[in-house]
């Protein structure tokens, strides 16, 4: 197996071109490949176009008859537009079809290589097209190469997590796999409120058993580099943490750059780059390595894209990024650059702070804005647990589990009428004698579980069967200045252990330990489930809300923009 990921580039990725004054121009590859290549890269993999019954894993039939149509040399470039294709963003071309079957091949290719092992990661800088929707062309994308390859790892029976850094919203993934609860498709981007395609906004979380399966983080105009990659940088660990992928797909649209034409963010490659080192870091300790990156948005053709894409092929080859860029390269493309409008090259792969730019107080405003807008995606899309174990430090998504405490999650089930022992308050000794059934707590592993789960930092009653805990309730002190003093932080029982009333029974006997009159709070959203095997969203909040209520809690609907945001979240008191 390659150390290098596998580069997805050849002829054929040149003939994707909607024409010369188009913001999409093919003349990236020049810039772009060339410097890959000064920095060690060699294309393996050239693109050859997918067939019918691959592009119909997320397009209809109808509508790859009407890109066949306009794909003819003898079209009439002026007819009349049909499915998104027309004059605008995406007019037609002759062979249209069989370029843009072309970048969906590569990324397909790609993702197989992957589920192969023949590589564990692939760059796809040509791919990315995540605007395309199944009956129609949207946002200079006409097949949906993202959505198709996420489409066959699920053929394999992966999971797949799809992490979208464009600065425009991943629409088309998204709606393509929003009925799937095996795809966690999570997009950072401007709001659609300012922006192109004017979805996004962080309501938008999905529906039925597929709820909280979308997670949408919509920033500000003028959101810089830290706030944007602080958001990143927080909830895509506690995600792949929370549902357990085995393959990661990530879009790495460089439209987000603050010399961008097209958008307004102010988003540079060193965050870029840090952003394509994250999930690389996330793919190998969530998924086995399995990581397919892909290119997308970027209108800066010389200054930015060139330098975006090394960051993520160096991210994936596991190597340092230099300080400077090649003086062979500036020197190749300094007068075409010129030519077309770029009066001068970066002399080094990353940027100044901010990208040389002041900070205004309507940046400072806009930065404050979207991290209020990112911690409310986090606490619809984020496990309660989780999201307290990384603030209060008691664990990092990041970090490999202790050596040694892991636990074992291979056991076979326990039989469905086995009884429980309720254990209060289990020591440090107890735990290290016993292993976590898988899914107690979302898919979190055992031996995160574990880390998080010491007794010293927190309070516990768990229902264990032999050696093995399939049931717990966890609670602590809530943050200070909070207005109730004890938090349920998780209520979860094992999948072979469910439906015995053993939820209800932990949580009684879990508040009934604590002095009577002790005040409680719990807030419930999309984010409680279990990610493998999900129940609709209103059944989940249904069975939420009649556990709280048998304990003595009042429940009600969650107000503010949890509310807002999620209508069916609750929150309850007690005491």
């Amino acid at each position: 197996m390659s150390d290098a990921p596998l580069l997805v580039f050849g002829p054929r990725s040149l003939t994707y071109d909607f024409g010369p004054s188009h913001p999409l121009t093919p003349r990236r590859f020049g810039p772009g490949i060339d410097l890959l290549r000064a920095l060690g890269a060699e294309p393996g993999l050239a693109p050859e176009p997918a067939t019918d019954d691959e592009l119909l894993l997320c397009h209809t039939a109808r509508y790859l008859a009407i890109v066949k149509r306009f794909s003819e040399l003898d079209q009439e470039p002026w007819s009349e537009a049909e499915a998104g294709i027309g004059p605008g963003d995406d007019p037609p071309f002759p062979g249209m079809h069989e370029a843009g079957a072309a970048v969906a091949g590569g990324s397909l290719r790609a993702i197989e290589a992957i589920l192969r092992g023949d590589v564990e990661h692939a760059f796809h800088p040509g791919g990315g097209l995540h605007h395309a929707m199944p009956g129609r062309a949207s946002g200079f994308c006409i097949y949906d190469d993202p959505a198709i390859a996420i489409a066959r790892a699920r053929q394999a029976g992966k999971r797949v997590l799809y992490v979208d850094l464009d600065v425009h919203h991943g629409d088309g993934v998204e709606a393509i796999h929003a009925d799937d609860p095996g795809v966690l498709t999570v997009s950072f981007h401007e709001s659609g409120r300012y922006l192109f395609p004017g979805t996004g906004f962080v309501s938008e979380v999905g529906v039925g058993e597929a709820a909280a399966s979308i997670v949408n983080v919509p920033l500000e105009p003028e959101t810089g580099e830290e706030a944007w990659l602080a958001a990143v940088s927080t909830i895509v660990p506690e995600l792949a943490a929370a549902f357990a992928p085995d393959v990661i797909v990530s879009q790495h649209g460089c439209d987000t750059h603050a010399w961008d034409p097209l958008a307004h963010l102010l988003v540079t490659t060193t965050a870029m780059g840090a952003a394509a080192r994250l999930v690389d870091e996330l793919a190998h300790r969530w998924a086995g390595g399995s990581w397919l990156a892909t290119g997308g948005g970027g209108y800066g053709v010389y200054r930015v894209v060139p330098r975006a894409w090394a960051h993520v092929w160096l991210a994936g080859a596991h190597r340092d990024a230099p300080g400077r860029l090649p003086d062979t390269w500036r020197e190749r493309w300094a007068g075409e650059s010129v030519r077309f409008g770029d009066p001068s090259l970066p002399e080094t792969l990353d940027d100044a702070p901010n990208a040389g730019l002041p900070m205004r107080p309507s940046q400072a405003a806009a930065e404050a804005q979207s991290l209020e807008t990112a911690e409310l995606a986090r606490r619809l899309a984020v496990p309660r647990l989780i999201r307290e174990a990384v603030d209060r430090g008691w664990w990092s998504p990041i970090k490999e589990s202790e050596p040694g405490r892991a636990g074992s999650s291979r056991r076979g089930a326990a039989a469905p009428d086995a009884a429980s022992t309720i254990v209060d308050r289990p020591d440090r000794a107890m735990f290290d004698r016993l292993e976590f059934a898988p899914r107690l707590v979302a898919a979190l592993d055992p031996g995160s579980l574990r880390e998080i789960l010491d007794p010293s930092r927190l309070e516990m009653t768990i229902a264990v069967e032999g050696t093995r805990v399939v049931g717990l309730v966890a609670s602590a002190t809530a943050a200070e200045g909070a207005p109730t003093p004890r938090s349920i932080l998780a209520v979860g029982v094992a999948p072979e252990a469910r439906r015995r009333g053993l939820a209800t029974e932990l949580l009684t006997r879990h508040v009934a330990s604590f002095e009577h009159g002790t005040a409680w709070s719990a807030t419930v959203t999309g984010a409680e489930r279990d990610t493998v095997e999900p129940f609709g969203r209103t059944v989940r909040a249904s069975i939420a809300g009649r556990l709280l209520e048998r304990t003595g809690f009042d429940v009600q609907a969650a107000g503010g923009p949890l509310g807002r945001a999620d209508p069916e979240a609750i929150e309850a008191t007690r005491g």
